[in-house]
């Protein structure tokens, strides 16, 4: 377990996970002991979906993590060939979505991005 702090009330409380986006037991607060406040204003949606990702001519295995109105998280097992900034295209089931990457945080087995939907 590892012990966060809040941003809002500075109250002290625990995780198994510094990147999973919780709210405070405290004050309701909603944050992430890595990426700090949340900043999508929507709610987000936990769903994990299997998914092939194409970029860059590579087929990549990922997963959603959670979803919301404008953006979504998934993690890919593997190192992804983008960066923030780039414009992907995602096939999610029959969804398709445009996706601006804001943010790759690699890990040592898989990576996390942060995409905000353009359509």
């Amino acid at each position: 377990m590892l012990r966060l702090i809040c941003p809002k009330c500075q109250k002290d409380s625990y995780s198994a996970g510094v990147e999973s986006f919780t709210g405070c037991p405290y004050c309701g607060f909603v944050f992430s002991g890595r990426y700090g406040d949340d900043r999508r204003c929507e709610e987000r949606i936990k769903q994990e979906t299997p998914f092939a990702l194409s970029c860059q001519e590579q087929n990549l295995e990922a997963n959603t993590i959670d979803f919301s109105e404008k953006g979504l998280c998934i993690k890919i097992f593997s190192e992804p060939p983008m960066a923030a900034g780039d414009t992907i295209d995602l096939t999610i089931g029959d969804l398709r979505i445009r996706a601006k990457v804001m943010w790759v945080k690699k890990l040592s087995d898989k990576s996390l991005a942060g995409l905000r939907r353009l359509n």
